[in-house]
C-alpha cells in the first residue's frame, strides 16, 4: 500500500513548468504534467502572433509517441478561427493526421519510420520527452526522425556533451541546420534549461517552478511580437541592372551582440534563418574583388582587429550552413561604430540614387564595401 501510494505521489509530481526568452523578451510560458502514459501540457506564445495551446501526447511503453492531439486558441484576435484541433495518429511506419480545413477537417495519412515523434518549436515538455527517450537509448549519439508538418518529416540526432548535458540538431529533410539546442536533462529526466545560443532560434528557456498560465493569456494576447526576423530584400540598379539582397532582419532585444552573442573570428551568417542571399545579373567589382553575375550568399567574420565580408558560391541553403570552400571571395570591410545601437539589422545600397557601397548595420557596428559595375 506504501508503495503504491509512492508511485501516485510521483506521478502527479512529474509537472513543470518553463519560460522561454529572447534577449529582454518573454517568447511564451508553458507548463505540463506527465504520467506513464501521457505527457499534457499548455503553453502561450507570442510570435508571429499570440496563441494559446494545449498539447496531449499519448505515450508508448518505450517514450515515443502514440497520439498527438493540439489545440489552439487565436487570443490575439487575428484573422481565422478562434480555435483549431488537429491530431496525429502514429502506428507502425505511417501516421494519420487530421487537420482543419475551411469549416471542415482533411484527413491525410503518411508513410513515416516507426518511432517518429511528432515536433513543434516552442513545445519544450515534448522536447524534454525526446531527450527522456533519447537517453534511455544508453548511447552517446542517438538519430531520429520528427514529424515537422503535415507533409515533411526531417531527420536529427541527439548527442551527449558531457554530464546531463545534450544537444539535439536537424540535419535531415524539412528542418535541415535548425540547431543545435543545448539543454540539461537532470537525473530524474527533467529539462532545467535550454539555450539555442549559436542556432537560427537564439531563445534561452529556464524550468521554474510554476507559471502564471491563468493570467498569460490575457496578458500577451495584446503585445504579439511579430516575426521575430522577417525577411526583407534590399535593391539597387547598378550598370542599368537591379541587383538584389534578400535576407532577415534580426532583433537587439537589450542583448550585446558582437563579440558576445555573435563571437569575434567566426563566421556570422549576416541575418538570420535562410542564408543571405545577394543576387546580380551583372558583374559587380565589390570591395575590389571581381563578382561575376549569378547568386551568392553573404557571410560575415567579425573581428575586433578587422571585419571581412564573406561571398560564397553557394546558394539556397540555411542560415547554419556555410562552406568555406566554396568561398569566391572574402573583402576587408570598412567599420565605424555607432553612437546609437541600430535595434534592428539592416542591409541597404548607399548612396541610393547611385550606390557605390553596401553597408550593414547592427548593434553599435556600422561596416560596408565599396561597389559598382565591373
Amino acid at each position: 500500500m506504501v508503495a503504491l501510494l509512492l508511485a501516485v505521489t510521483m506521478v502527479v509530481q512529474d509537472s513543470g513548468a518553463f519560460v522561454v526568452r529572447l534577449g529582454n523578451d518573454t517568447l511564451a510560458l508553458e507548463q505540463y504534467k506527465r504520467t506513464a502514459t501521457q505527457l499534457r501540457g499548455e503553453y502561450v506564445i507570442r510570435t508571429p502572433r499570440s496563441l494559446h495551446r494545449i498539447y496531449t501526447f499519448d505515450l508508448n511503453p518505450d517514450g515515443t509517441v502514440r497520439r498527438l492531439e493540439l489545440v489552439t486558441h487565436n487570443i490575439g484576435g487575428g484573422p481565422g478561427p478562434m480555435e483549431t484541433r488537429n491530431s496525429a495518429d502514429f502506428s507502425g511506419d505511417s501516421v494519420v493526421m487530421v487537420s482543419p480545413r475551411g469549416d471542415s477537417t482533411v484527413t491525410q495519412k503518411m508513410a513515416v519510420p516507426k518511432g517518429t515523434f511528432p515536433f513543434q518549436l516552442h513545445v519544450y515538455g515534448l522536447l524534454e520527452q525526446i531527450g527522456r527517450w533519447a537517453r534511455a537509448q544508453g548511447k552517446d549519439s542517438v538519430r531520429f526522425t520528427a514529424l515537422t508538418s503535415s507533409t515533411a518529416t526531417s531527420g536529427g540526432y541527439i548527442v551527449k556533451r558531457g554530464g546531463d548535458t545534450l544537444v539535439l540538431m536537424f540535419d535531415q529533410g524539412q528542418y535541415t541546420g535548425v540547431g543545435p539546442f543545448t539543454f540539461r536533462l537532470d537525473r530524474q529526466g527533467h529539462l532545467t534549461w535550454l539555450t539555442g545560443k549559436g542556432s537560427t532560434l537564439q531563445v534561452d528557456v529556464q524550468r521554474v517552478p510554476s507559471v502564471p498560465m491563468a493570467q498569460a493569456g490575457p496578458m500577451f494576447a495584446n503585445r504579439p511580437l511579430g516575426q521575430l526576423s522577417p525577411r526583407d530584400t534590399a535593391r539597387a540598379t547598378i550598370g542599368g541592372s537591379e541587383v538584389w539582397i534578400d535576407y532577415s532582419r534580426p532583433a537587439r532585444r537589450g542583448r550585446d551582440i558582437f563579440g558576445v552573442l555573435e563571437p569575434w573570428n567566426k563566421v556570422w551568417r549576416t541575418g538570420a534563418n535562410a542564408a543571405t542571399q545577394l543576387n546580380t545579373p551583372v558583374d559587380l567589382v565589390i570591395g575590389g574583388a571581381t563578382v561575376p553575375a549569378g547568386r551568392y550568399t553573404l557571410w560575415t567574420l567579425p573581428s575586433p582587429t578587422g571585419w571581412k565580408l564573406i561571398i560564397n558560391k553557394q546558394s539556397g541553403q540555411w542560415g547554419t550552413e556555410y562552406h568555406p570552400e566554396q568561398d569566391l571571395v572574402r573583402v576587408d570591410a570598412k567599420t565605424e561604430t555607432l553612437a546609437t545601437p541600430m535595434e534592428q539589422f539592416v542591409i541597404a545600397f548607399e548612396p541610393a540614387p547611385a550606390p557605390s557601397a553596401i553597408t550593414f548595420a547592427w548593434d553599435k557596428v556600422r561596416y560596408s564595401v565599396p561597389v559598382a559595375k565591373k
